[in-house]
């Protein structure tokens, strides 16, 4: 199952490289714009593990969710936020 094990990405500058972006201003801390990403072709590894946290800021999603009995209405966006591993 070596295809499944995730790419382990530590740092923040890591990720910056891996994705093609300039390096961060700051190491523990940066903001990017997700059109400013390469795509990822074939050969890179689909399954990321990363060691930082992050947070990630979605306009326009225009979708709902339902969670148990209660549905969540995301039409002004969607906000989520993921811890490290």
């Amino acid at each position: 199952m070596a295809g499944n094990t995730p790419y382990r990405i530590r740092t923040i500058s890591e990720f910056h490289q891996f994705r093609g972006l300039p390096s961060p201003s700051h190491p523990l801390v940066s903001v990017i714009e997700a059109a400013d990403m390469k795509q990822l072709n074939a050969v890179e590894p689909v399954r990321l593990m990363k060691d930082f946290y992050s947070i990630a800021l979605k306009r326009n999603f225009n979708g709902k969710l339902k969670y148990g009995q209660q549905e969540y209405d995301f039409d002004e966006g969607l906000m989520t936020f993921m811890a490290p591993g």
